[in-house]
């Protein structure tokens, strides 16, 4: 069987378990991450936009339009987060890149690295000199992402949020904030 097929496998598999198992899903997510190596990242990468195929135990009504393909992406960002400092060119590579919308998902594990003491500041600092060049769907997104890590965690207020100049970052918080 082909490593593309493994991943696959594995990825819907995990995926699945969002759907049915929910409590298992970061667990199972980091002892799948273990498994993997520096040089599965481009296999990962190539994934991201893949039809991967959904479980059988997974009710295809719930999912919508684009259900299945965002929640294998949010899959995909958190094996890679598992993967550690090797993901961090490949991450860079995704959030100041060419416009894509799993842009602020990169901007997220960066972030989450930066968090966890695995990146110096400076990723911050480099993250709000390129958000200028980014569309202002990235900026929701992200924002989306830096209200939800700091209801989890108020330290993103300050050492993110409040670091970041970008204005359109901070609109774009303030748009959700107000409509919430």
């Amino acid at each position: 069987m082909s490593a593309s097929i493994v991943i696959d496998n594995d990825i819907s598999r995990l995926t699945g378990l969002m759907f049915t198992a929910p409590d298992q899903f970061f667990d199972q997510t980091k002892k799948f991450a273990a498994t993997l190596t520096p040089d599965d990242l481009s296999l990962l990468r190539s994934r991201l936009h893949a039809n991967l195929p959904v479980p059988e135990n997974v009710d295809k009504a719930q999912l919508g339009l684009t259900g299945w393909l965002s929640a294998s992406q949010y899959t995909i960002f958190e094996v890679i987060y598992h993967m550690g400092i090797p993901a961090v060119p490949m991450l860079k590579e995704i959030a100041f890149g060419e416009y894509d919308w799993i842009q602020a998902n990169a901007l997220d594990l960066l972030t989450r690295f930066y968090m966890d003491g695995k990146l110096p500041v400076e990723i911050i600092d480099e993250i709000d000199s390129n958000l200028g060049d980014m569309r202002y769907e990235s900026h929701l997104y992200y924002a989306q992402h830096l209200i939800a890590l700091r209801r989890k965690d108020q330290r993103y207020e300050a050492q993110v949020i409040q670091r970041i100049k970008n204005q359109d970052l901070h609109d774009a918080i303030k748009e959700i904030m107000d409509v919430k």
